[in-house]
């Protein structure tokens, strides 16, 4: 998708500094999947314990067999 982003330069500089050698596009990009990745991370600590999931490995090693 293209996309005009009008960013900080010290910001951009910044993720430069960490993203030595790639483009622009390939820091941002890398910069958004960090914060969704750590999202994701944050959402699964706020659930735990919360989140019921179901055992069934013991199926899925009766089918293995079958196979």
């Amino acid at each position: 998708m293209r996309t005009t982003l009008d960013l900080d330069d010290q910001l951009m500089q910044a993720l430069l500094a960490r993203h030595p050698g790639e483009s622009k596009t390939k820091a941002v990009e890398a910069a958004i999947a960090d914060h969704v990745r750590r999202g994701a991370v944050d959402w699964l600590l706020e659930n735990a314990g919360q989140i019921e999931i179901a055992d069934v490995s013991g199926e899925l090693r009766a089918i293995d067999r079958r196979v």
